[in-house]
C-alpha cells in the first residue's frame, strides 16, 4: 500500500512542475505592441515583435537598372534574418515581385600579361581566381620561349607568375589544378628529352613551384597537347608522336603514376598523319581522345574521335567530316549518359572557308547531330564546354565577325546546338581564343592572346558581361547577391519596372527557434538555422529584462522540481530499505 502511495505521490511532483514550467514559460513572450521603424511598418513582417537592428528606410532606386547597389549595416555579423520589400510608387502597397529570380549581370572586364606571351589553358582556381598556361618569350639568359603559369585574382588581376622551361622552346598547352591544390602543366620541349620535341610534363605546388618533371618521347618529334589527373591520382597525357606508332604521326597516350614515372603508352592511327589535341577521363574510367586524322574518314582530314578503356585498349572509334579537312580540337562528356560534344572546324560545311563545327554524339560515338556557326571566311573553334542550361559554349577566333583581321569569338548554343548568342572581342589586329570556361557566377571567361594593344601578342583573359550572351530576358526583379559582416549588396534587373523603391530592414537574431524559419537565408529551414540558434540562444535575452528574469525564474523553477523529485525518490527508496531490514 505504501508502495502505490509513494508513486502516486511522484505522479502528484511531476505533474505539478510540469504546471509551474510551463506556467512560467508562457509567460516568456516578448512584450507586445506596435514596431515603430523609421517609416509606415511592412506587412510583409509583422510577427516580428521589436525594431529592426537595421533599417534602411524607403530607398529610390529608379536609376539603379542593370546594376547593383551596397548598403552599410555595420552590424558585424550574417546571423540575421533580412527583410527586403518593394514598391513601383511610394504610394503603392509593398510587394516582393520577382524578388531573387532576376539573373545578377556581372560587369566583362579584360586583362593583358606583358609579352610576347601567349596564352592556350584556363582553369578556375579553388580560390575564385584563375591560373593560366601558355608561354611567353624569355630574354635572359637565353632567346626563347618557356612554359609560363600566371595565376590571378577574382578580377584577374596577377598575383604571381613562374616560367619553367630551358636553352630552347618550351611550350604549354594544357593545364589543370591537381587534387593537392597543385599544377599540372604539359605541353612540348627541346631543352630535354630524347629527340626534337618531347612530352613534357611539369608538376608544381599551389605557388606554381615546381616539384618534378618528367619527359616522354622517342628520337623524332612528340607534342602533348592535353593532360589530365585520372582517378588513381596519375596523369593522362594525349598528343601526337612520329617517335612511335604506324604512320608518319600518330595519336599518342601516356599514362603515369602520380609522380609522372611512366606506367603504359598506346598509340593509335594509320600510315597517315593523325594527330591528338584533346583528352578526357570518361565516366567508365577509359579515355576519350579527338582530334584529326587523314588516315581514315572521308576527307583530307576527319575530325576523329577514339574511345579506350582504362588500360588505353581501343573500344571504338569514330570519324566526322565530309569531302574536305575538319579538325576538332576539343571535346568533353555531356550531361546526357555520356555522350560527347566535339568542336572544332569544317570545310565542307557551312557557310565560309572554315566554320566553328559542334558535332554532338551518343555514348557509342554516332554522331546524333552537328551544326556549324560562321560568315564568309575562317572561323575555328578550339574549345567548347557544356552550360548550366544544358547547352554550350564554344570559344575560338574569326575573321568573318569583329572588328579586326582575327577577333576571339565566343558561341552560345541551346543543348541541341542552335545559336542562341554570339560575341567577338577584340581590337584592329589579330586577337585569339583558345580556351573558354564557366565560372560560378554564370559568366565565361576565355584566355588567348591579343595583338591589338602593343601590336605584339600579350597574353589576354576577357570575361564576359552576361548580357552580351542574351540574358536579357531575365532581367526582372530583384536579387541580394552579397550579404557580409558590415554590407548587404543587391542588384536590379535590366528591365525590371516593380523595384523602383525597395526597403531593407536587418534584425539580428534575438529569438528562439519558433520565431523565426529561414535564419540563414538559403531558402531552407534546416539543421543550419537550427545551428545558428542554440549557438547564439543565450546571447538573446538582455540582462535586466523581464526576458531575462522570466528565464532565470524558469532554471530555478526546474532546478528546484528536480531537486524535489530526488528528494521524494530518496525517500522512497530508503522507506524500502527498512522495510526490506
Amino acid at each position: 500500500m505504501m508502495r502505490a502511495n509513494v508513486k502516486w505521490l511522484v505522479v502528484v511532483i511531476l505533474v505539478v512542475v510540469l504546471a509551474v514550467v510551463f506556467g512560467l514559460a508562457g509567460n516568456v513572450a516578448l512584450p507586445s505592441g506596435s514596431v515603430s521603424p523609421q517609416q509606415e511598418s511592412s506587412s510583409s513582417v509583422t510577427h516580428l515583435m521589436y525594431p529592426p537592428t537595421f533599417d534602411s528606410g524607403w530607398m529610390d532606386i529608379t536609376d539603379k537598372l542593370g546594376q547593383s547597389f551596397t548598403l552599410t549595416h555595420d552590424l558585424n555579423t550574417t546571423e540575421a534574418l533580412v527583410d527586403v520589400v518593394g514598391r513601383r510608387r511610394l504610394t503603392n502597397g509593398d510587394h516582393k515581385l520577382f524578388f531573387g529570380s532576376t539573373i545578377y549581370i556581372p560587369a566583362g572586364w579584360n586583362r593583358t600579361y606583358k609579352g610576347p606571351s601567349w596564352g592556350r589553358s584556363l582553369v578556375q582556381t579553388g580560390d575564385g581566381g584563375y591560373a593560366i598556361a601558355g608561354y611567353k618569350w624569355v630574354v635572359e639568359p637565353v632567346n626563347v620561349a618557356d612554359f609560363w603559369l600566371v595565376k590571378t585574382d577574382a578580377a584577374g588581376n596577377m598575383q604571381w607568375n613562374k616560367t619553367y622551361g630551358g636553352a630552347d622552346l618550351d611550350l604549354a598547352y594544357s593545364m589543370i589544378q591537381t587534387l593537392d591544390g597543385g599544377y599540372a602543366i604539359a605541353g612540348e620541349t627541346s631543352s630535354y628529352g630524347a629527340g626534337n620535341y618531347d612530352f613534357w610534363l611539369v608538376k608544381t605546388d599551389a605557388a606554381g613551384n615546381m616539384q618534378w618533371n618528367k619527359t616522354y618521347g622517342g628520337t623524332n618529334s612528340d607534342v602533348a597537347c592535353s593532360v589530365v589527373q585520372t582517378l588513381d591520382g596519375g596523369y593522362a597525357i594525349a598528343g601526337r608522336t612520329s617517335s612511335y606508332g604506324a604512320g608518319l604521326s600518330d595519336f599518342w597516350l601516356v599514362k603515369t603514376n602520380a609522380i609522372g614515372n611512366l606506367q603504359w603508352n598506346k598509340t593509335y592511327g594509320g600510315t597517315h598523319l593523325d594527330l591528338a589535341y584533346s583528352m578526357i577521363q570518361t565516366l567508365d574510367g577509359g579515355y576519350a581522345i579527338a582530334g584529326e586524322t587523314s588516315s581514315y574518314g572521308a576527307g583530307s582530314d576527319d575530325f576523329w574521335l577514339v574511345k579506350t578503356d582504362s588500360s588505353g585498349n581501343v573500344q571504338w572509334n569514330q570519324t566526322y567530316g565530309g569531302n574536305y579537312a575538319e579538325i576538332a580540337y576539343s571535346i568533353i562528356q555531356t550531361t546526357d549518359w555520356g555522350g560527347y560534344a566535339l568542336a572544332g572546324f569544317t570545310d565542307s560545311y557551312g557557310a565560309g572557308d572554315y566554320d566553328f563545327w559542334l558535332v554532338k554524339t551518343d555514348v557509342t560515338g554516332h554522331a546524333e547531330w552537328n551544326k556549324t556557326y560562321g560568315g564568309t571566311y575562317e572561323d575555328i573553334a578550339y574549345s567548347v564546354v557544356q552550360t548550366d542550361d544544358g547547352g554550350y559554349a564554344i570559344a575560338g577566333y574569326t575573321k568573318s565577325y569583329g572588328a579586326g583581321d582575327y577577333d576571339s569569338w565566343l558561341v552560345k548554343t541551346d543543348l541541341l546546338g542552335n545559336h542562341l548568342a554570339n560575341r567577338t572581342y577584340g581590337g584592329t589586329d589579330d586577337d585569339r581564343a583558345y580556351s573558354v570556361v564557366q565560372v560560378d557566377d554564370g559568366a565565361y571567361v576565355l584566355v588567348g592572346d591579343t595583338q591589338s594593344r602593343v601590336g605584339y601578342e600579350e597574353l589576354w583573359l576577357v570575361k564576359t558581361d552576361m548580357a552580351d550572351l542574351g540574358y536579357e530576358s531575365f532581367s526582372v526583379g530583384l536579387s541580394m547577391i552579397d550579404f557580409n559582416n558590415s554590407t548587404i549588396t543587391f542588384y536590379r534587373g535590366r528591365t525590371d519596372p516593380y523595384w523602383n523603391y525597395v526597403r531593407i530592414r536587418i534584425w539580428t537574431i534575438q529569438e528562439p527557434t519558433w520565431q523565426y524559419g529561414d535564419i540563414d537565408m538559403d531558402g531552407f529551414v534546416d539543421d543550419a538555422d537550427l545551428f545558428i540558434l542554440a549557438r547564439n540562444y543565450w546571447k538573446t535575452v538582455p540582462p535586466d529584462t523581464a526576458q531575462a528574469q522570466a528565464v532565470a525564474s524558469i532554471s530555478a523553477a526546474t532546478t528546484t522540481a528536480v531537486a524535489t523529485v530526488a528528494v521524494v525518490l530518496g525517500l522512497y527508496r530508503l522507506r524500502k530499505k527498512q522495510t526490506i531490514r
